[in-house]
């Protein structure tokens, strides 16, 4: 982000970036024989804003991870976030047990060698459903080639967060090996379990002529996902579910079958970051933000303004509700109340307290975002740039990686 973005983040400090022109902004050395006052102010404003926004993210990363460093990136404060809100405050399974803990789903590079199938028991007989069945994000174009006049761009608002909040953590135990049957066999078997399910499948398909966007996902290489009529694929139980309304022919080679553990999950908390007020005790960094900078008429008002209580049942947290159902079936009410769902609603809860744009309502969107970002992490061994060996690198995997949640 540029500095005159950062200081928008904050709109009721004058943390503004001065503007100069291009000329003054090319040659400062002109500029400060020029007009030394007003290099100074550039300068310094510069700085405050700066300051003032490593605080703030200090601030945040202790308030919502009790560590008081300022992280490396915003996806690491999330990763620490989420793991301690998903993983570590609960007695449930995130992930699967393995034998002596030595593997685990998030160590996938080291589990298809012979040491890794060995030490983690059942993982590797049913890990490759999941992983096949997850094709990434979906950003789709119904039309090939140059489009001329007008066209349009769908997009689903929250659609990340929404997905996290219909998780829930899988009963293991229960797992379930799926073997040659036709698609209304099995959804004889399952049908609206699937949806309160994980579920992995390699499937024959065959859609009627009539269906004019199949949804069953088909690798052509590397790069490249369509969506054909037939073929042969992996696809999710929810994925299999829509393919079967659509009038489908499926016949299913393998698979399996995890139902959610329903877990039911309460636990009420008080978080939520702060919007560092006015209590800075160093002196040097004191004299930044003194009053006649900020404004008597702005401190008060930042002072005098209490934080907006919320009742716990808020529209967001009642539209997710009335969303979670399916078709004239009855609410599914075990997974509105899953530890995911209370996570989804706890960032919605903090984010909607502070102005729109705000760091702290940018910085709860970006929280409720980056779940499923996070649980896809290092799935596909993409590479980053790493400026320390001024080279490429596998992406790595994290506390909360699963193809599970990611597909």
């Amino acid at each position: 982000m540029s500095l005159k973005s950062i200081g928008a983040l904050y709109p009721d400090l004058p943390l503004s970036k001065i503007t100069l022109s291009k000329t003054d902004i090319e040659n400062m050395d002109v500029l400060i024989e020029k007009d030394m006052e007003v290099f100074k102010s550039y300068a310094i404003q510069d700085s405050r804003i700066v300051l003032w926004h490593i605080l703030q993210v200090q601030d945040s990363h202790y308030f919502l991870t009790g560590r008081y460093t300022i992280p490396v990136t915003l996806s690491s404060l999330a990763s620490i976030f989420l793991t301690k809100r998903l993983i570590n405050e609960t007695a449930f399974n995130y992930h699967p047990k393995t034998k002596n803990g030595l593997i685990s789903m998030k160590d996938l590079a080291r589990l298809n060698t012979p040491i890794g199938i060995e030490l983690s028991g059942d993982l590797h007989e049913y890990i490759d459903y999941f992983l096949g069945s997850y094709h990434g994000g979906r950003n789709e174009s119904f039309v090939y080639g140059i489009v001329k006049g007008k066209f349009h761009d769908y997009d689903l608002p929250g659609a990340y967060p929404t997905a996290m909040a219909m998780l829930d953590y899988p009963d293991w135990d229960q797992k379930r090996m799926i073997g040659e049957q036709t698609g209304e066999e099995f959804q004889l078997k399952f049908n609206i379990d699937l949806i309160n399910s994980y579920t992995a499948l390699k499937i024959k398909f065959e859609f009627p002529l009539t269906v004019k966007y199949p949804n069953i996902p088909v690798r052509l290489d590397f790069s490249s996902v369509v969506f054909p009529l037939t073929g042969e694929s992996f696809c999710t139980g929810h994925e299999f579910l829509l393919a079967m309304n659509l009038g489908c022919k499926i016949k299913i080679l393998s698979g399996v079958y995890i139902p959610f553990k329903k877990s039911m999950f309460r636990k009420e908390r008080k978080v939520g970051g702060i919007e560092r007020k006015f209590f800075i005790q160093d002196p040097q960094i004191k004299r930044l933000f003194e009053k006649t900078l900020l404004g008597s008429e702005s401190e008060s008002k930042l002072e005098s303004e209490s934080e907006s209580v919320l009742p716990l049942e808020s529209k967001n947290y009642n539209f997710l509700k009335t969303q979670l159902s399916v078709g004239n079936q009855t609410e599914i009410q075990e997974y509105t109340q899953s530890n995911f769902f209370l996570v989804v609603q706890e960032l919605i809860r903090e984010r909607v307290k502070y102005p729109k744009g705000s760091y702290m309502n940018l910085l709860y969107k970006f929280l409720a975002n980056a779940g499923i970002g996070q649980m896809a992490r290092g799935l596909n061994q993409k590479v980053k740039f790493d400026a320390r060996t001024n080279s490429t690198k596998p992406l790595p995997s994290g506390e909360l990686v699963s193809p599970l949640y990611a597909g």
